[in-house]
């Protein structure tokens, strides 16, 4: 693995061979391209593999704007930056969402469009909580980051959760803690996150994943999909909820593997 440098103000890791096809992997709110290096590397096997942080989160720069044209855009400046004529995509949640935008605008430089629990639907608004707990945390006079990790816990009570937003936190030299996405800008931009986005009619070679323990993928959804994408396929993980890649690995895998070498 190598945490790539590039004149795209995106930040990269990247794995494999260079002279594989391309594979960019764009994670959701709140994630880091941290959160799919295990799963890089098996994609690596067969891809050269780009895994981002999308703007306002790891180690990319924050911006004043979290819209989805501006990360599409973002993402084109990075195939740019990089050369890159086209390449395999897959999105999870918000990054689904971003991948949809760019392959409608950019539907060319698209090979293949791997959309992971999400559909192009508005949602409800559920992650105030979230965000409140966040911003809340006694970061700058924390002395550990269990500290800080206890107060999250006490106020979403869902452990899992809290060790993916923990990965979020970053140690100052200086002392104390800093969270390493924008939160104060992803706070504001939530209705802009689950908003809906534009899914018109195309033929570019799609897998929809989703998992059967999650609402984010409903069977009007899948019906939309089956309308607007003229070549896409379809799995359901029954036993999956909306963090399917992180709890059913294995599948997750095989599926998208399949579907990409196809």
């Amino acid at each position: 693995m190598s945490e790539h440098i590039n004149p795209s103000p995106l930040f990269a890791r990247n794995l494999g061979d260079t002279a594989a096809p391309p594979l960019i992997i764009l994670h959701g709110l709140l994630g880091t391209s941290d959160n799919w290096q295990s799963l890089g590397k098996q994609f690596a096997e067969t891809h050269y593999v780009h895994l981002l942080d999308q703007r306002n989160h790891g180690r990319s720069p924050h911006h004043a704007s979290h819209r989805y044209r501006d990360m599409a855009s973002d993402l084109c400046a990075y195939m740019d930056a990089e050369n890159m004529r086209s390449a395999a995509i897959l999105g999870h949640s918000m990054g689904g969402k971003t991948a949809l935008v760019f392959a409608h605008e950019n539907p060319e430089r698209v090979d293949r469009l791997v959309i992971a629990d999400m559909a192009a639907r508005a949602y409800t608004p559920h992650h105030a909580p979230i965000f409140d707990a966040l911003l809340t945390a006694p970061i700058a006079h924390a002395t550990s980051r269990k500290e800080i990790e206890s107060h999250v816990l006490a106020r979403l009570q869902e452990p899992g959760m809290v060790a993916f937003l923990m990965k979020n936190l970053r140690r100052e030299k200086s002392g104390g803690f800093t969270w390493r996405p924008n939160l104060h800008v992803l706070a504001e931009s939530l209705n802009e996150v689950v908003g809906s986005v534009e899914l018109e009619t195309n033929t570019l070679p799609t897998l929809l994943i989703h998992g059967g323990q999650s609402d984010y993928v409903s069977s009007a959804d899948l019906q939309l999909f089956d309308q607007r994408c003229l070549q896409l396929e379809t799995h359901k993980i029954p036993e999956a909820g909306h963090w399917l890649h992180a709890s059913h690995p294995r599948e997750f895998f095989d599926v998208v593997s399949d579907f990409l070498n196809g």
